[in-house]
Order: C-alpha cells, then structure tokens, then sequence
C-alpha cells in the first residue's frame, strides 16, 4: 500500500521559478507512482490558480486543494481537485512580475522577518482540517517557515514532517553584520525567531533539511532530523555540452530574494566594477530587478540587466556562472542548476553550501574577496571546472537515490 502525504505549503510548486518551487515539484513528480500526494494551499492570484491547473496537468494523480485568498475575502475554501486543464505557463525558470519595488536588502527591516509567527486565513485552517477528514490523512508535511506554526493545528494522532528550506534564525545571524539597525534589535530579533523556531520543530516527529550545516544546528532540538537533498527536474536539464570557449560572466536570480541583492551589490561594488578591465568578461545579469538597482550600474556597458528569460538555456552556453550569495540558509539550486547542464561555478563558499565538502571541492571556483576571484579568472580551466560540476552532480545528487531516501522517510 502506497504511503498517503497531505502537503501543505504557501509556496507555489509550479512553474519552476526558484529553488522552492523545484525542491517541491522534484519530490511530487519524482515519487507520484509510489505516494498518494495531496496538495493543500492558498492562492493568491489568477497566476496562482492557473498555476495550479498546469501542475494539475503535470501530475494528473495529484489531488489539489486550494483556497482562493483574494478577490472575495469572505467566501469558504474553494476545492479545486482535478479541475479542468489549460497549459498557461509554459517551462519558464525565472519569469516573474513585470513590475517589482526599489530593492530592500535588510532582513532586520523587512517587516516579514520582524515576527516570528505566521498569519493565516481562519477559512484555510478550516480547509485543512476537512481535507485531513476527507482523505484519511495520517501524515501531513509542511514545506517553508511560513508554515512551521501550523503544527499546532492539526488533529491529534497525525504524524508531522517539516521541510526546512531555510533556517530563520540562521539566516538573520549572518545577515545581522550587514544591517544598520541596532545590536540590541538585532539580537532580540535573532533571539525570538530562534526560539520560535525551535520550538516549533521540538513538536515535529520528522524533521528535513538539505544540507549537514542546518542539521547540525537544529540537532539540538530534536532527535528526528534526515538530510534529504534534492536536484533539478528533468525538464530543466537540457543536455548541453562543455562549453569550448567562454564568453561571458552570467548570475540568475531575482530582486524579490533579500540575499541575491545582498550578494550581487557586494560583487558588483567590490569586485566587478573596479576590476572590470582585469577581468575582462561582460557580465549578464537574469532576472527582474527594479530600475532604481539597475541605474546604479548604468554608466558599465559591460553589465547587462537582461530582465526574465523564457528559458536559462541558451544563457549557459559560453556563460561562467557566479554566485556571490552571502546570506541564507539551504541548499543552492542556481549552482545544482549550472552542475547539471555543464556550466563552471565560481561561488562564494557560503553560496555553495550543501554543494561541496571539505574532503571534494574541487569542482568549484571559490572567492571571498576580490584578488581571489581575479586569480580564478587568470587561471582559466573553466572546461576542467565545468566538467567536475558535472561529475559530482551525477555522484552526489543521483535520482534514484535521493528519490528512495525522501520515500523510505514517507515509509
């Protein structure tokens, strides 16, 4: 008999937007002859919803139901299993909003990380519970912070898994040097989010994350914790081949993620932008950022904003891929991403967590300053790196065997 998991996220798992959306789809793709997957979430668009219908195509045995959080705010949950089916998104990896607000890179003043706890919509807790009745729920997963609290909503008797996508206390931690705002704010916000959290994963019976650094740190509260990483959708993988020259400097991520503005401000101002003429390579920047980030740079020709792709394919060819990323928790996708489909990395090592150990690292470029990332570009061997990424992609993130440890969890 196949195990049944009700999963409850906010985030949608579909398109292939960001790292969150492809840890969910990989695992609902991934083992849907083998788990009776229910999804349970919140819309909050008509993008949202529609969004929904394509993953409902994509996985036809995927029980959906989603309560609409807009329009009417008083109507009772919407259940939406099986509905009609229209392909409205297309496979797009990192297409957003056409407009988005001026960058705000402080976590510590962004009123999402100035609570601990989460709000939800009365009717959604509702939901919950009558898709727990109605399909015989025996084991709920939770994916994200923003659902961590809903361990105490559920029935008694019902076993919990909670995916960490991304430690909150950690992440404030190594952002707190950045922030202006004061010590003593900063360290009563680091203080509540840490214990909010942890004691929200004591009340878990299964605790994931992707990586041995956030294990380690969560460890202490609980006896139940498995490192389960995921990889890239096939979909996504597109079979290219080492690159014979190189180009270009390429970075993908958007605005709307605190630690890629962090990150690239920090390359751009102290490594790129006074070293242009030693390094020597355009650097294209994918994703949606705003134009008062963008006019900073404008007077570089030789960084190019290039907004949302279709598709990031035609950008790894010829493209070395840099991820400054500074701040956050988790494992990196953007560098799974580039593994996978032959593109050399050069990271820093704190971007390249869950990605490297100490004993196999040497297929990643590492820099922390700027003289490091100027001796990488003059020492070449990008199609050596690339081909290492490769290599340790297929080794360390193989399939069938990150498939089979997630079921054996379910089991």
């Amino acid at each position: 008999m196949k195990p049944g998991i009700l999963l409850i996220t906010l985030n949608p798992c579909y398109p292939l937007h960001h790292g969150g959306a492809l840890a969910q789809f990989y695992f609902l793709d991934g083992l849907k002859n083998k788990v009776d997957f229910v999804l349970c979430t919140q819309s909050n668009s008509d993008d949202e919803e529609n969004a929904l219908k394509t993953l409902q195509e994509k996985i036809p045995s995927l029980k959906i139901y989603s309560f609409r959080n807009y329009s009417d705010k008083n109507q009772r949950p919407k259940l939406t299993v099986k509905a009609e089916i229209k392909a409205v998104l297309k496979n797009i990896l990192f297409s957003g909003k056409s407009q988005i607000t001026p960058y705000l890179i402080d976590d510590f003043s962004d009123p999402y990380f100035r609570h601990a706890d989460n709000n939800f919509n009365p009717r959604f807790i509702e939901l919950i519970h009558k898709v727990i009745e109605k399909e015989h729920i025996q084991q709920v997963q939770f994916d994200f912070y923003n659902t961590i609290d809903l361990c105490y909503a559920l029935p008694k008797g019902i076993r919990k898994i909670f995916v960490s996508h991304e430690v909150r206390f950690k992440r404030l931690m190594l952002s707190s040097a950045k922030s202006p705002e004061p010590t003593e704010f900063k360290n009563f916000l680091i203080g509540k989010t840490r214990d909010y959290e942890l004691n929200c994963i004591k009340q878990m019976d299964e605790v994931v994350v992707f990586n041995n650094d956030d294990a380690d740190l969560l460890r202490s509260s609980t006896d139940h914790i498995t490192v389960s990483p995921f990889a890239i959708p096939d979909e996504l993988i597109f079979d290219l081949s080492v690159s014979k020259e190189f180009k270009q400097l390429l970075f993908i991520g958007g605005e709307g993620h605190n630690p890629n503005v962090l990150g690239l401000k920090w390359f751009l101002d102290e490594i790129y932008v006074p070293n242009q003429k030693v390094i020597n390579y355009p650097f294209h920047i994918i994703g949606n950022w705003s134009e008062s980030f963008k006019q900073q740079y404008s007077g570089h020709q030789n960084i190019e904003f290039l907004g949302t792709v279709p598709s990031v394919k035609d950008f790894f060819i010829a493209s070395i891929f840099v991820n400054p990323i500074l701040t956050g928790a988790g494992i990196r996708t953007k560098i799974l991403h580039a593994f996978s489909n032959n593109v050399p990395v050069l990271s820093t090592a704190f971007g390249a967590e869950g990605c490297f150990t100490d004993e196999n690292k040497d297929h990643i470029g590492f820099f922390d300053s700027a003289d490091e990332f100027i001796s990488l570009i003059k020492s070449a061997g990008f199609e050596k790196l690339a081909s290492k990424g490769h290599d340790y992609y297929n080794e360390m993130f193989n399939k069938e065997k990150l498939l089979k440890l997630r079921l054996n969890l379910y089991n």
